[in-house]
């Protein structure tokens, strides 16, 4: 027979192609698994305008009318037959290994390639999924080969049979090596899943395709999964119709949340990370060359097809708004060719640009004729790129005029007054208890800014959520430590707290993914000096106009602790409902997903803030946010303006109502706006299935941090001339203190010497770290300003640094041995489990670099899943890591806390060996988060 094929198909069946895909189930939150051909082509539609090219038929044929769409809009299919034995798992027991299930395996296999093998669009052939590695499957592939061998055959489980290479959630460490072709893999590779998109999610999508990119030995792969599966339902008291998902009908077991994977909601509204697909996917590259003389280059990723199809202008913005007569186009003739790069050269003036001013300029790709899914018009690529800093902003204390504010006290209040002003400082919390300008209440009492490190859980937060509830970030206490006060000889008045931040105690967050969280509460557990805790030097300058600026420097007593957020939280009334803001949008964004949203201003209302999660989530952040305002109908309010940049969020609810909501309509009458001011926020990453956490690049750590903003009054919607301001006041001292024991001072003023003091002893000039692993009480101050003294005590070290020099088993790049040492809780030793999997006993060497005197371990077991929770266990201790003898032996208690283990005696050796005799769930795996001897 003879195939009259679409060009897109004919030609991609002799060059290469780039597979940009998703997995599709059939779902409608009325209707369950009927769909009709309306959205069946409203769904070709959304993919085709959000440049997904390939669609996983997941996990089974479809009726005839979807080949005929994807057949007409040009979408790459890989067909599946319907087998899935997944709850037989893919041993011996797997129906793939059973001769009286292979005629049902051959069967479903070429009863789907016999009914749509004549549809151009389907370019694989996929054996089933999750079903075993067994010969039924070797069947059905040899059955398939007899019919056509003009596609490729596709198993996940058995790469071995088949044509080409697949897996699902590899993480990104593992594809940036696996897109070099050096693995033992069977190349082309595709990646049948993977970004698994449960709630807020897609992190790191760039990560991939950077890499993915980088090579032909990657075909591409298919996200989990297009849209989600939720339903529609209502509450029986209420009336309330809402989405529902596992458990909402009373059904057990269930699968909870885990059916809302989608990058559209069951409604088809696409989410946030519908637009970084779109972004990511794009087929075009853009960067600067030599932004000064307007050079960029474009680079045209299609390999058979030029851009054509395509208007291309470009625009300049200056501090996030278009520059009127400062657009073009450029001409077809200097567009790139399929697979080539070409230099054109924008006019931008750049020797014109305002000094005091950012500027970007914008490149998009639109449609120049109506397509099948969207108009002429419609922006079907884009890039953002950055021409030049702003400079010389004035300070805020030349330009923030009036007459000299006042100080007084108010009981356990300090009140500073001034012109249109009244501000109120807490001196039990060291921050602002109340604001009003012009008699308009900005802050009301006691809800100022204060440290804030939660967010309430996104579903790829699995990983690390528990511990934030454990260490108390819930729940924290502010108290002052120390104060100061003091007017400067401008009039300005400058406010200066230390401040503790700990919770009394932690807590557990139950519900996993059921949708519904309780909390418990340890009450019988109160923390001590030990526990996890912040201090923050904080400095407040509130100038004549009632301008009040924060500088404050943040340090913890674990510096490793990985944070959902460090900044600070207020609440406003929620009048003040009008968002503005200079940063990235207007689409919420994260470290890990913002390549599609440009830095721009942007206008919008905290109610469309909102994203109707099914479950209640964190969102709403944007980054790399300049200024932001809130603003009521009058233009009253006020900007936030950074001293760098900062992530902000700005929502009609806490994070907690949140976290404790099973669903929209379950959330309380909203008390105000909840403003989020973020140094940084944690990435998304992809742990609710096989990715892993966010890269660490991604991760916020309770490391020393510095941050900074101004609170400017608004009259009239006045907020972008009263943003062009920089950050003028005094800078605070702190200490950070490493795992060795080396202490840094830190100062947010390099130009001023710093003189400290140890245990009230002589003053010295600080110029470098100094140990102090024994402890002792530091004393710090400028030597032109002793009113900012700051003073901190810490214990004794007793633990000793090491490093990992052996490993008898470690799942390279997520599950690293090194992984035991660096702190980082949510970091994990793992065995291997992706290649082979290793039996007991393993073990991870240790070298403490020279002969110490030791006195015991401390091992945390990983506080994520159960896989490799060590049972017993035995400790061998060496002098000269050859002669080894065994010191101990044990048995953990099965449980999340970190285990403390005391020798009888204390003993002499320079490298430890720790063995995993046994799990607890009598696996084959053994992990851990952290290692440590404890020695003299």
């Amino acid at each position: 027979m003879n195939l009259v094929l679409p060009d897109v198909i004919t030609t991609s069946t002799e060059k290469t192609v780039k597979l940009k895909g998703v997995n599709r189930h059939e779902t409608n939150p009325e209707h369950g698994k009927v769909v009709t051909r309306e959205q069946m082509e409203a769904e070709v539609k959304l993919m085709k305008s959000a440049n997904i090219n390939h669609v996983r038929n997941s996990h089974y044929p479809e009726p005839p009318y979807w080949y005929y769409l994807c057949d007409k809009y040009g979408i790459y299919l890989e067909d599946e037959a319907n087998i899935e034995s997944h709850q037989y798992y893919y041993g011996k027991e797997s129906l793939s290994h059973v001769p009286e299930w292979k005629n049902a395996h051959v069967a479903r296999n070429i009863e789907m390639v016999h009914a749509t093998i004549n549809h151009p669009s389907i370019v694989i052939w996929s054996l089933g999924n999750e079903a075993g590695p067994g010969d039924n499957f070797v069947a059905a592939y040899d059955a398939i080969k007899k019919i056509d061998t003009s596609r490729p055959v596709q198993y996940e489980r058995n790469n071995a049979i088949v044509d080409m290479g697949s897996n699902q959630y590899p993480s990104i460490d593992w594809v940036r090596g696996a897109v070099k072709g050096t693995y033992k893999l069977k190349y082309p590779f595709h990646i049948s899943e993977y970004a698994h998109s449960m709630g807020n999610a897609v992190g790191n999508l760039i990560d991939y395709w950077e890499a993915i990119e980088s090579t032909n030995f990657f075909m591409g792969g298919a996200i989990w999964d297009w849209i989600d599966q939720a339903m529609y339902y209502y509450d029986k008291k209420t009336g309330d119709r809402f989405m529902a998902y596992g458990g909402d009908f009373g059904d057990k077991p269930n699968d909870g949340t885990f059916v809302n994977n989608g990058l559209i909601f069951a409604d088809m509204k696409p989410k946030p990370q519908y637009f970084e697909v779109k972004k990511v996917y794009q087929n075009v590259g853009v960067k600067a060359v030599d932004i000064p003389q307007g050079k960029i280059e474009l680079f045209n990723k299609n390999y058979f097809k030029d851009l054509s199809d395509y208007q291309v202008q470009w625009s300049l913005f200056k501090d996030g708004v278009a520059v009127a007569g400062s657009t073009g186009t450029i001409a077809s003739a200097d567009l790139p060719k399929a697979r080539q790069k070409k230099q054109v050269v924008l006019p931008i003036e750049y020797a014109k640009l305002d000094v005091g001013s950012e500027y970007f300029v914008k490149v998009q790709f639109l449609l120049n004729e109506d397509k099948p899914w969207a108009n002429r018009g419609f922006v079907q690529m884009e890039e953002q790129l950055f021409v030049k800093a702003a400079e010389n902003k004035p300070l805020i204390s030349t330009v923030a005029k009036g007459k000299n504010p006042v100080l007084s006290k108010e009981g356990e209040l300090q009140v500073v007054k001034g012109d249109q002003f009244v501000a109120k400082f807490d001196n039990k919390t060291g921050s602002i208890y109340s604001l009003a300008y012009a008699d308009k209440q900005i802050i009301r009492d006691g809800e100022g800014p204060k440290l804030d490190a939660l967010r309430a859980p996104v579903d790829n937060d699995n990983w690390a959520y528990q511990q934030w509830f454990e260490k108390g970030l819930h729940n924290l206490k502010h108290k002052v430590l120390s104060s100061n006060s003091y007017t400067k000889k401008d009039g300005t008045i400058v406010l200066a707290f230390t401040i503790e931040s700990q919770a009394p105690y932690g807590a557990s967050l139950l519900g996993g993914t059921s949708g519904t969280y309780t909390l418990k509460a340890h009450t019988d557990k109160p923390f001590s000096n030990d526990d996890f805790k912040f201090t923050s030097n904080q400095i407040w300058t509130i100038y004549q106009d009632g301008s009040i600026e924060l500088s404050s420097s943040i340090t913890s007593n674990n510096a490793s602790v990985v944070l959902a957020r460090l900044g600070y939280s207020l609440q406003l009334p929620g009048e003040f409902g009008n968002y503005t803001y200079y940063g990235r949008g207007p689409i919420n964004n994260y470290a890990d997903r913002k390549t599609a949203q440009f830095i721009e201003l942007h206008k919008s209302t905290v109610k469309d803030q909102f994203v109707s999660w099914p479950n209640p989530q964190n969102m709403s952040n944007n980054e790399d946010v300049r200024w932001t305002s809130l603003t009521n109908k009058d233009g009253q309010g006020a900007v936030f303006i950074a001293k760098e940049h900062l992530a902000t969020s700005a929502l009609e609810y806490s994070e907690l109502e949140l976290t404790f909501a099973p669903h929209p309509y379950q959330l309380p009458k909203s008390s105000g706006v909840h403003l989020h001011l973020d140094a940084a926020v944690t990435g998304l990453g992809g742990n609710s299935c096989g990715q892993g956490p966010p890269l660490e690049k991604d991760r916020v750590k309770a490391v020393p941090t510095s941050i900074g903003f101004i609170i400017r009054p608004i009259r009239q919607n006045d907020y972008l001339a009263k943003a062009q301001v920089a950050t003028a006041g005094d800078a605070p001292i702190s200490f950070a203190r490493s795992s060795t024991g080396e202490v840094s001072i830190l100062s947010g003023n390099k130009a001023e010497t710093v003189l400290y003091t140890v245990n009230n002893g002589k003053a010295n000039t600080y110029t470098n770290a100094f140990d102090l692993r024994q402890g002792g009480t530091i004393t710090a101050w400028y030597q032109e300003n002793e009113k900012l003294k700051v003073t901190q005590q810490y214990g004794k070290i007793e633990t000793v640094p090491m490093e990992v020099v052996f490993a008898s088993s470690q799942e390279t790049g997520e599950g690293d041995a090194k992984n035991l040492l660096d702190g980082d809780p949510s970091s994990i030793w793992h065995t291997m489990y992706s290649v082979t999997v290793a039996q007991y006993p393993h073990w991870v060497d240790f070298d403490a670099a020279s002969v110490k005197t030791i006195k015991g371990f401390t091992f945390l077991p990983r506080p994520d899943g159960a896989n490799g929770d060590i049972k017993d266990y035995k400790i061998q201790i060496s002098k000269d890591g050859k002669n080894w003898e065994d010191l101990m032996s044990g048995t953990f208690e099965r449980s999340k806390k970190l285990k403390t283990v005391r020798f009888e005696k204390p003993v002499k050796g320079r490298y430890i060996r720790f063995i995993a005799l046994s799990s607890q769930h009598g696996d084959d795996f053994a992990s851990g988060a952290e290692f440590a001897v404890i020695a003299e």
